[in-house]
């Protein structure tokens, strides 16, 4: 397995993760124990996508993952900008607090505003678009669209099922 495709699946496992955790914390409350420990697992295996990306990509040279970066969102969209990988930490931290949240204090993270959760939702599904999808290829990109549907369709599935009893 090269050094590329280690950082990759990492990262990539860590998608599967979140959108199985999306999928589980909107089920019963029996399945609360397994959602979060996807939910864990899947932060943990972002931080080592990061940690493997700086040691085998970059010889952790922040500059140049910052470059790498920008030249990727242009070869996207035509114009770089060096706060990507700046978005990047700031999602990872979100996603670190709320996992320390539900481990500290699962009773109040259960209890958040549901704006909260829902805006929760939307970034997550964002960051994971663009990463999982618009800035993926090949394996990567097919299983980004599938844990991204999975999450959408996640929320839908538990209305539907609270409709029908």
């Amino acid at each position: 397995m090269t050094a590329l495709a280690l950082v990759r699946g990492t990262m990539i496992a860590a998608t599967v993760a979140w959108a199985a955790g999306e999928a589980l914390m909107r089920q019963s409350s029996a399945s609360d124990r397994l959602a979060r420990a996807i939910w864990t697992l899947g932060i943990a295996l972002a931080f080592v996508h990061v940690v493997l990306a700086f040691q085998l990509v970059y010889a952790w040279d922040h500059e140049a993952a910052v470059i790498a970066t920008v030249r990727q969102t242009a070869d996207r969209f035509g114009h770089g900008w060096r706060g990507g990988l700046y978005v990047n930490y700031v999602f990872l931290a979100i996603w670190f607090a709320d996992v320390c949240w539900w481990w500290l204090a699962p009773a109040s993270r259960a209890a958040r505003p549901p704006r909260l959760e829902a805006a929760r939702f939307v970034l997550f599904t964002f960051m994971f678009f663009n990463g999982a999808v618009v800035f993926a290829s090949g394996i990567g990109r097919l299983i980004g669209i599938a844990a991204v549907s999975v999450a959408l369709l996640a929320p839908l599935a538990r209305r539907q099922r609270f409709l029908s009893t």
